[in-house]
């Protein structure tokens, strides 16, 4: 899918339900910018993978968290494993929202526009 098609499922109001909430199954990504970009990012939850997802992203976020705090280390251990996990998840859903264009040919050549 070129990144054209991204952009004409991300903008078309059709696939916000209430506003806030992406759901459009021809959009192949999992994370995607929030409708107000520069606001973070949800999840395309048309998607199979989108609550899996989530799940384990927050399990894995409370688990690391939950782990620092018993290993009783300094005080700033479990601010700096909080900061940490942050900029990872930043970082992550970053890569994940970028629309990368399939091998094939796109959806603009496919309709026999240049």
């Amino acid at each position: 899918m070129s990144r054209s098609a991204f952009d004409r499922h991300y903008y078309d109001a059709n696939n916000w339900k209430l506003g806030f909430i992406y759901f459009c199954k021809a959009d192949q990504r999992i994370v995607v910018p929030k409708r107000l970009r520069g606001l973070g990012w949800t999840l395309n939850f048309a998607r199979p993978l989108a609550l899996p997802f989530l799940g384990l992203l927050l399990a894995f976020a409370f688990g690391a968290r939950e782990l620092v705090r018993s290993l009783n280390g300094s005080a700033d251990l479990p601010f700096v494993v909080s900061l940490l996990l942050v900029f990872g998840i930043v970082a992550l859903f970053y890569r994940m929202s970028i629309s990368r264009p399939s091998s094939g040919p796109s959806d603009d050549e496919a309709a026999g526009e240049p």
